[in-house]
């Protein structure tokens, strides 16, 4: 038990000095993180502002005289001033520790180098006129004569750096160039770097002061914390052993404390109750043995009762079930005899409905068989037309062959009056073609004589063709009038039979009515027996079950006082386990 208080107790701490030292751990990272950032910005500030001051002292401190030669000159660098100007930019860039440092102005709408701060012995320096080039925004800025500083940029020959422009006026105001000094990147690391080292320096010690000075209260507080833990904890354990009597110790004065005060009244009024139902058991055991024994003597009478009253149920409900026996048999009577009459009467309406359908059938036999012979005889007079028609046709083309010879002869005469006439000479012309004209009107009658008989002869054809499908309907109609005849004297029998139906379902609808009426005067005796006979059943039924219902409820109550009994016993024995 020991052991694994001093376990609990080693977890807790350690979770403790957790929640309390690692937020001052993160807050001491995050403020070496912030103390670098700041220092980063800061001294990237601090070198753009000097570089700003070197830069406007500088422009100011430049020879006026030897800028406006230089300006001036076919050939700036062979000019003592762009000599004196070039070695005092050497001058401010090795003192300065400057990356580069150089002299540029605008000349026809373009920047150019007029003087590079470069060694004299570099051979890649900026010549006077080499394009000068630089954002559109410090463009705008630098001509408007304003000191500009760009932030750092990166390039792939020089590294990062930063630039500061600064215009260069004379006496009168007028700018005649401008100057330019970058920084490298590295002087601003190195900047960084040291005073880095020195804010470390100072900010290291106070803040070790102060997670010490946090752990020691710390300590302080978790001990105490650790110690009001353990008083509860030992009462608790002591309740779950049913000890009633440790109570625990206030240590602290905070919730904890609460928290043990609470503790303790509630082990009071757990004393109070386990007191309270140890009394209450008590009496419950002799209240429920007695209702025991109360319970036990009514059921015997009841169960007495009982018997009396089911004999009395058992003789009614026998005779309540042979009367509903015989008026369930005399009800299916009833349905079986109702459903034949229903079925004759179907039966007769059928017979009827086909009956009506025969009359209706007959009738459009007899007009369709009527429909028939007029149709044979409509044939018959068509196929007389035709034959007509094909013997007209036939006499046509006869007449067509006399026609054509009438036109041979007229061809012949055409041939010869051309022959006369050409044997008249010139007094003959004009009988030649008179000539001529009836030969060519003589051929074109041929033509239509021609064509005239071959239209006949495909009319005669057709004409034959329609003869014979005349008589195929013929014959086809007079056999349909055979059969609508057979047909008719079919539906005579049917009718017939129809007829005998209709008067057998009359008989026997007559007679199930009858038998209904019987069976209604039987099942009137019965209904009244079985109304009887079930008054006296539903009476005893109702006292077998009111005395069965008390048997039940006083057996419950039996059982209900022994198991209550059983429980007060159980009550009691946990009770007595708590020690008060």
């Amino acid at each position: 038990m020991r052991k694994t208080k001093r376990r609990i107790r080693a977890g807790l701490r350690l979770k403790l000095y957790l929640i309390i030292l690692v937020p001052l751990l993160m807050i001491g990272l995050l403020t070496m993180w912030t103390t670098q950032h700041l220092i980063q910005q800061s001294s990237l500030s601090t070198l753009q502002q000097n570089n700003v001051i070197l830069t406007t002292k500088t422009a100011a401190g430049l020879d006026q005289a030897a800028i406006q030669s230089v300006n001036t000159s076919s050939d700036p660098e062979q000019t003592t001033g762009y000599k004196e100007l070039r070695d005092e930019l050497i001058k401010l860039r090795e003192q300065t520790g400057a990356m580069y440092v150089y002299m540029f102005n605008h000349v026809d709408d373009k920047w150019i180098y007029t003087v590079d701060g470069a060694p004299w012995n570099d051979d890649n320096y900026s010549a006077y006129g080499d394009d000068f080039v630089f954002s559109s925004a410090v463009d705008r800025q630098v001509l408007a004569g304003q000191v500009v500083t760009t932030p750092l940029v990166a390039d792939n020959t020089w590294g990062e750096f930063f630039s500061t422009f600064a215009p260069i006026q004379d006496s009168s105001g007028q700018t005649i160039g401008y100057v330019g000094i970058d920084i490298p990147a590295k002087t601003v690391s190195d900047v960084y770097k040291s005073t880095l080292t020195t804010a470390y320096q100072l900010v290291i010690p106070i803040f070790a002061a102060v997670v010490l000075l946090a752990a020691i209260v710390a300590m302080i507080f978790i001990r105490r914390t650790l110690s009001q833990v353990g008083e509860i904890k030992h009462s608790m354990e002591q309740v779950t052993q049913g000890n009633l009597t440790i109570a625990s110790k206030r240590i602290t004065s905070d919730q904890l404390g609460e928290i043990s005060d609470l503790n303790n009244a509630m082990i009071a009024h757990i004393t109070d109750m386990i007191s309270s139902i140890q009394h209450s058991s008590d009496t419950l055991q002799q209240s429920s043995g007695h209702i025991s024994e109360v319970s036990g003597a009514t059921l015997r009478q009841t169960e007495e009762l009982s018997r009396a009253i089911q004999e009395i149920a058992s003789g009614a409900n026998q005779q309540a079930e042979q009367t509903e026996q015989s008026v369930d048999q005399s009800a299916r009577l009833g349905q079986i005899m109702d459903e034949i009459g229903s079925y004759v009467h179907q039966f007769g309406a059928t017979a009827q409905q086909l009956t009506t359908v025969r009359n209706t059938v007959l009738h459009e036999h007899e007009l369709l068989l009527e429909q028939g012979k007029a149709n044979v005889s409509s044939v018959q007079q068509l196929q007389q037309l035709s034959d007509t028609l094909a013997e007209q046709s036939r006499q046509a083309s006869g007449i067509s062959g006399q026609v054509q010879d009438i036109v041979k002869q007229t061809q012949i005469l055409a041939l010869n009056a051309s022959i006369e006439a050409s044997r008249a000479g010139e007094a003959g012309r004009g009988f030649a073609v008179v000539a001529n004209e009836m030969g060519q009107l003589a051929q074109q009658s041929g033509e239509s004589i021609r064509e005239i008989d071959r239209i006949l002869g495909q009319f005669v054809q057709q004409i034959v063709l329609i003869h014979a499908e005349f008589a195929r309907s013929l014959t086809s109609a007079e056999q349909q009038e055979h059969r609508i005849a057979e047909c008719m004297e079919s539906f005579e029998q049917v009718s017939q039979v129809s007829e005998d139906v209709q008067r057998l379902a009359s008989d026997l609808s007559d007679k199930t009515g009858r038998m209904q009426h019987i069976r209604h005067e039987v099942e009137e005796h019965l209904t009244h027996i079985a109304a009887t006979t079930e008054q006296t059943s539903a009476m005893t039924e109702e006292v077998a079950a009111s005395a069965l219902e008390q048997q039940q409820s006083v057996s419950e109550l039996r059982n209900i006082s022994g198991d209550l009994n059983n429980l007060a016993g159980q009550l009691k024995g946990q009770a007595d386990k708590f020690i008060v």
